[in-house]
């Protein structure tokens, strides 16, 4: 058997929540069965959720909170856990703690003791040395560097600069500063070094309502009514570039991370074969085309 394991899971009423819900505890089920989630007594759970925008689940663009709240379910049910966080930070258009109150976190969770939502960027920090290949040092969510177990619940979308965001790049947004944007430049290399400071011991993909075209915020909803459950973010990462037909040796941070051997792109299959999942998501504008356009707009509006 290989080392990592990717489950995916077809929903045919993308509305439907309690198919969603039985697909996700069975997926789970599925991966504790075969010891691929490894919680330990009194645990400090971490969870980051996809939440770049104030934009619904509907639009594509981010996590929807139910499955966040079976996935609850599920580990309250399954383990002895002290705490489950679901932590966010801060980007240039995001305001976690707006985010979570609006697009209905706080709905969601307030009857929950044993959760807690975290503006990570909030948080007390702590200094995280690696050797990446951007960063030397980082500042990091106390929380979230102290968690025991962690997991990483991205949207499947496309993304203008690097094709697609999943697992890898949401890691990205754990980053407390507010203004990501300075690392556009070296994108594939922050990622990396922010999967290196803190990998995910769990991966979930929500590409039941994804993101096709110009995402991660500004693209077209694309119900794909797909799921995808991994232990290892590069082999999931992987599978979900598959299905979206793309190209995984084309998505230049997912080329990277298995260069440098921060997971597996070999993987054990479970659940719905990717072949006859797989639905092409359209490629947006690229990018610097998109910034010539915006250039020309601001251009036609000065006074001169």
């Amino acid at each position: 058997m290989k080392d990592s394991l990717v489950v995916i899971a077809k929903i045919e009423q993308i509305r439907n929540r309690a198919e969603i819900r039985n697909a996700i505890t069975g997926m789970l089920n599925d991966m504790k069965v075969k010891d691929k989630i490894k919680i330990p007594l009194q645990a400090k759970v971490m969870i980051k959720p996809n939440i770049c925008h104030i934009q619904g689940y509907e639009t594509g663009a981010t996590v929807d909170p139910f499955i966040v709240e079976c996935l609850v379910e599920w580990l309250l049910k399954n383990y002895d856990v002290k705490i489950i966080t679901i932590g966010e930070a801060d980007s240039a258009e995001l305001n976690a703690d707006i985010a979570f109150k609006v697009l209905g976190w706080e709905d969601t969770f307030k009857q929950s003791p044993k959760v807690h939502l975290l503006n990570l960027t909030k948080d007390e920090y702590v200094k995280t040395k690696l050797d990446g290949l951007y960063f030397k040092e980082l500042n990091m969510s106390k929380t979230y560097m102290e968690s025991d177990f962690l997991i990483s619940i991205a949207k499947l979308k496309t993304h203008a600069m690097c094709k697609i965001t999943c697992i890898l790049k949401n890691q990205y947004g754990a980053n407390p500063v507010k203004h990501k944007g300075r690392y556009h430049e070296h994108l594939s290399q922050v990622i990396y070094d922010l999967n290196k400071a803190r990998l995910p011991d769990l991966c979930i993909v929500d590409g039941i309502i994804g993101m096709e075209e110009d995402g991660p915020i500004s693209g077209t909803p694309k119900p794909a009514g797909i799921l995808v459950v991994g232990d290892d973010p590069v082999a999931t990462d992987h599978a979900c570039a598959r299905i979206m037909e793309i190209n995984p040796n084309k998505v230049p941070y997912l080329r990277l991370a298995m260069k440098k051997d921060l997971g597996s792109s070999r993987y054990e299959m479970f659940g719905e074969k990717i072949e006859d999942v797989k639905t092409k998501f359209k490629q947006g504008t690229p990018l610097w085309r998109r910034m010539i356009r915006g250039g020309y707009k601001l251009l036609s509006h000065m006074p001169f």
